[in-house]
């Protein structure tokens, strides 16, 4: 009796193999330039007199470091400047978009890996209940000190019990301090819960936002406990810039747009530096931008619904982003080297994903600055639109560059479902809640009476999330944003709005620093581990199985590459898989217990095979005897390592994931690729003996 349907097994781990590579593509690409990139790459670092290092490291930051770095750099004549300066626009346009595709799916190394700065913050709950006072007095102050001083012997404690066991000792309800008059300690605990947990969340989107603006790739960032939050912040070398970047209060400000008759007179401007640029440079294969053609430019997008910021007064229409405000409309020149990149989404400046990093690099030019309107500035969208066509599009904005308002003035932000006053066709729907205090309130109706019809942004931290047209006067200091997706959207704006005016200060508890080299040793010394844990496992098995141990060797080599394509596709999924070093330790495991499976089943034929059966029988015994013992064994490793996974922290954490992924992949290649394999060969000859 033959084997049979090996068709359909063939399918499956052809499937697998194809997955497999599709994620460990992008890992290979984004870790290795072309040999053209690297001679371009040389040729910069060579010509700025900076190490090929920096330069490779910084392609894929802030367009600005390189150039500023060029600009600093003395000793260089215009046509030096401008040949770097061409081979700059290539890397960090043409480039820097292409590896940028892969970065989000390459698999992400952890700190110990790659360097950087680890940070343990706590945000201050003792603060917090100072800010929530009602009214502040000594006995209050003294009870706040003790209660800091327990957090501080121990850290651990529960500050909800800890709370409620110093008021006791004073005599004293909760309710004296804090909520409203009268209400139990259960209530007002309950309340001051809340608020923590609020702050935590505001200063986790404060750090998001602080981190997205200092160019590190693959941070980590993540509640640990009640109140604390680690970052980890691979590739960053200057801890007192860092500090200094996260320990700063969100910026909450409200900005007019300038008028579009001056906003799109700057466009034509910077279409005509570019040109006039253009034109005195010869044409290199290092073109800063591709123009494309008129009727590309002209092109509009199907218009969809816009936010509406409206105001809640009776017979008042507010404030709103209106929808039918059309498309920009972009004078093209023959030559429109800006214009041509960018298109009309619902009124605004859009640029298609495809074309953000090189309206970026233009932008990033020192001569655009000077073609700015005075008192003006550029500013991004906080996240890309999606339009009709089913694109992305990202939104620039220019805008004053002074604030007609800041984020002080604002007391509240909270989600409530909409009555559809403005718009009956969004009632029930999410909406975010904007309450001003009395002095913005007077400052916001006077903003809005003096520029009605005009554009007000609202902008945290340099990214504007909104520009609303206002429609009227707002007298009250109240209105609402209209347009989320769902509450959980609307809670997320309400939490950015709300983290203009943080109300607690974040203390640094710990602080690390892992310099880039010995992340490179571990590297180095991890790979050369587990190269020499692979060669010595392949020459024990061909040695001991001969020709049954290469086909065991065949599944550990798919093994590893399997490992490495599940980090990869969970960490593109946003699920946290890093490779750590830790990692490393977690698949040189892997590498011995890949084969123990292969070791039970040959020793399972063996015993089939000295029984007189016939191979193919004994082949097929071998696997089904030994099936069970091996599914025990990986299932209850598999389940530590998930209890090490939920429950673990760091370098835990990423020997678990290297783990847990390594043991479902070993089961996989030992028992179906090896298995299929032996039958394979099997069906196409009667085999008399085995190789084992």
């Amino acid at each position: 009796m033959k084997p049979r349907k090996l068709l359909p097994r063939v399918i499956v781990i052809v499937i697998i193999l194809l997955f497999a590579g599709y994620y460990l593509f992008p890992t290979l690409r984004f870790g290795n330039l072309t040999d053209t990139e690297e001679k371009i790459s040389r040729e910069v670092a060579e010509e700025m007199g900076v190490n090929y290092a920096y330069v490779i490291e910084n392609l894929n930051k802030d367009e600005s470091i390189l150039r500023d770095k060029l600009a600093e750099t003395k000793d260089l004549n215009d046509e030096q400047r401008k040949s770097i300066t061409e081979k700059l626009d290539y890397l960090q346009g043409e480039l820097r978009d292409d590896i940028g595709k892969y970065r989000k799916s390459a698999v992400k190394k952890g700190l110990d890996l790659q360097g950087g700065m680890h940070l343990l913050l706590e945000v201050d709950v003792v603060q917090l209940m100072r800010n929530l006072a009602r009214q502040r007095d000594t006995k209050l102050e003294n009870i706040l000190v003790k209660i800091d001083n327990e957090l501080n012997e121990n850290p651990q404690a529960n500050f909800n019990e800890l709370v409620v066991q110093v008021f006791k000792k004073e005599n004293l309800k909760l309710s004296q301090y804090f909520g409203e008059a009268g209400e139990s300690d259960a209530t007002v605990l309950s309340y001051l819960s809340k608020q923590a947990d609020d702050a935590i969340n505001r200063s986790l989107e404060i750090l998001r936002n602080r981190i997205d603006q200092f160019g590190v790739s693959e941070p980590s960032i993540q509640k640990q406990g009640s109140r604390r939050i680690v970052l980890e912040l691979p590739g960053v070398q200057d801890p007192s810039r860092a500090r200094d970047l996260i320990g700063r209060t969100a910026l909450l400000e409200f900005k007019l747009l300038i008028d579009p008759e001056k906003a799109q007179q700057f466009l034509k401007d910077v279409d005509a530096y570019l040109a006039e640029r253009n034109k005195s440079t010869d044409s290199t294969s290092f073109e800063t931008v591709e123009a494309t053609t008129t009727e590309e430019a002209e092109e509009t997008i199907a218009e969809d619904d816009a936010f509406d910021f409206s105001a809640e007064v009776e017979g008042d229409t507010g404030v709103g982003a209106e929808s039918d405000t059309g498309t920009v409309d972009f004078e093209i020149a023959e030559e429109a080297p800006l214009t041509s990149l960018l298109r009309g989404v619902r009124g605004d400046i859009a640029v298609p994903a495809e074309n953000l990093q090189q309206v970026r690099s233009i932008f990033a030019d020192p001569g655009i600055d000077k073609i700015l309107p005075d008192g003006s500035e550029i500013l991004w969208s906080a996240k890309p639109e999606a339009a009709g066509d089913g694109k992305e599009y990202y939104l620039f904005y220019v805008l004053k560059s002074e604030a007609e308002l800041l984020g002080s003035a604002l007391s509240d932000a909270r989600v409530d479902i909409g009555s559809g006053y403005n718009n009956p066709g969004r009632a029930g729907q999410p909406v975010v809640s904007l309450s001003m205090n009395r002095q913005g309130a007077r400052k916001f109706a006077r903003v809005t009476g003096a520029n009605i019809d005009k554009r007000l942004a609202i902008v945290l931290d340099d990214k504007v999330y909104m520009a609303p047209n206002i429609r009227s006067k707002i007298p009250n200091g109240r209105a609402i944003i209209e347009g989320t997706a769902n509450v959980d959207e609307a809670n997320d704006l309400a939490i950015v709005l709300r983290a203009g005016a943080l109300p607690t200060s974040v203390i640094v508890e710990e602080e690390r620093t892992v310099g880039p080299s010995l992340g490179r040793d571990s590297i180095q010394k991890g790979t050369n581990s587990a190269i020499i844990g692979i060669v010595l496992v392949i020459i024990f098995m061909v040695i001991y199985y001969g020709m049954s141990g290469v086909i065991a060797n065949i599944a550990l080599l798919l093994n590893i590459a399997l490992i490495f394509a599940g980090l990869s596709f969970f960490g593109a999924m946003g699920m946290g898989a890093t490779l750590s070093l830790p990692g490393i330790a977690g698949i040189i495991l892997t590498i011995g217990m890949a084969v123990d499976a292969n070791v039970l089943i040959f020793e399972r034929i063996r015993e089939e095979l000295d029984t007189g059966k016939t191979v193919w029988h004994a082949i097929s015994a071998g696997y089904d005897r030994a099936f069970t013992t091996i599914l025990d064994a990986n299932v209850t490793t598999l389940i530590a390592a998930l209890v090490l996974l939920q429950f673990g922290t760091g370098p835990i954490k990423g020997f678990a994931v290297t783990l847990a992924i390594g043991i479902v992949c070993s089961l996989f290649t030992a028992i179906v690729v090896t298995r299929l394999i032996f039958d394979y060969i099997t069906s196409k000859k009667t085999l008399t003996r085995l190789s084992i």
